[in-house]
């Protein structure tokens, strides 16, 4: 049986350390980061919207997912991938069933907004606006104090009926306590 894990969460929610974590502790679990093929193909996450940079390493994404869930004999693999919206995880859910696989599960980050405010700085390539001044020419993208925090809100909004989306199982995950260990557990349990 062929499992895929999204995961779902606004910026700085702990996603991608999460995951890693996951990997690491079942070597069984294969990952495919979106973001790693941004920074892989072009060096950062953050592209000029109007480059095409963000569609090709969507491309790039869908043929190595595909390619794993068609050649790989491991039968878990995280997708950890930008979905904003309700219409989004269904087109990806729909994509996913299209290449076979069996079990979809939403991993759900309700990570404390104070921490998705403190970890959202720690992201490689950005700054606060404030900071600007005197960091300007380093190749940084710049966000407003406030815009983790805004994020949040957003992102929690979009995703208030994530129950209703086609999941066959939707995990919330809160990293600050949560760990993968325990989350694995407790999909296991649930599918006795």
């Amino acid at each position: 049986m062929k499992e895929v894990i999204l995961t779902v969460g606004p910026q700085g929610s702990g996603k991608t350390v999460f995951c890693n974590k996951a990997v690491t502790f079942d070597p069984n679990t294969v990952m495919v980061s979106r973001d790693e093929i941004l920074v892989e193909l072009f060096g950062s996450v953050f592209l000029d919207s109007y480059s095409g940079g963000h569609f090709h390493a969507h491309d790039v994404m869908w043929q190595r997912i595909e390619e794993k869930i068609q050649t790989s004999s491991n039968s878990r693999f995280i997708l950890d991938t930008w979905n904003g919206n309700s219409q989004e995880r269904i087109a990806i859910i729909k994509k996913l069933r299209a290449l076979g696989v069996d079990r979809i599960l939403a991993w759900y980050f309700v990570t404390p907004v104070k921490n998705v405010s403190e970890w959202f700085w720690m992201k490689p390539g950005v700054a606060k606006t404030v900071d600007w001044r005197n960091q300007q020419g380093q190749n940084l993208v710049f966000f407003s104090e406030d815009a983790p925090k805004r994020d949040h809100e957003l992102f929690h909004t979009f995703a208030s009926e994530i129950d209703l989306d086609p999941f066959d199982e939707v995990v919330r995950i809160n990293p600050v306590v949560d760990t993968p260990e325990q989350t694995f557990n407790l999909q296991t349990s649930l599918k006795l």
